[in-house]
């Protein structure tokens, strides 16, 4: 069965790519299996005209690998401590994008993923980096190595 159909037939559908090309920048987020049957979309850019109000997330990267859909979902946004709060506003919108549109298949095996756009100005022990792990977010890391984090 394939798992990537109902994202497929949700307005996210005509955006998804082969491989990392929705990623706007490449140097920030690889994959370690470069064979894998990954597909990625840019989530700003393709729900910008429907909520051109909101916070969006920035992309997510899909790998189905034996039946199970993994999901790894990427902000790639400046890595300083006010930035915290924004990023934890940016995956609140995202999940909450995920139920209105009933798409719980990426609800299971997900990791949100924060990397940074510049050099990471964050103390990996600060509170607000707790606020950040207490959401689920990892990060911010400078560079996301996609497969291999998801089995991390």
């Amino acid at each position: 069965m394939d798992k990537m159909q109902p994202l497929m037939n949700s307005s996210l559908g005509p955006c998804i790519k082969n491989g990392l090309q929705a990623i706007a920048k490449p140097d920030k987020v690889s994959l370690q299996v470069t064979r894998t049957k990954a597909k990625s979309v840019d989530i700003d850019r393709c729900l910008e005209e429907d909520y051109p109000n909101d916070n969006r997330w920035d992309y997510a990267v899909f790998i189905e690998t034996d039946d199970i859909l993994n999901t790894a979902f990427i902000e790639i946004h400046p890595a300083n401590e006010s930035e915290v709060d924004a990023v934890i506003k940016k995956a609140q919108w995202m999940k909450r994008w995920i139920i209105d549109n009933d798409l719980l298949i990426i609800t299971e095996n997900r990791k949100f993923f924060w990397v940074s756009s510049g050099k990471v100005k964050v103390s990996k022990n600060s509170q607000k980096i707790r606020l950040l792990r207490k959401q689920g977010i990892e990060g911010p890391q400078e560079h996301l190595v996609v497969d291999k984090s998801m089995k991390d």
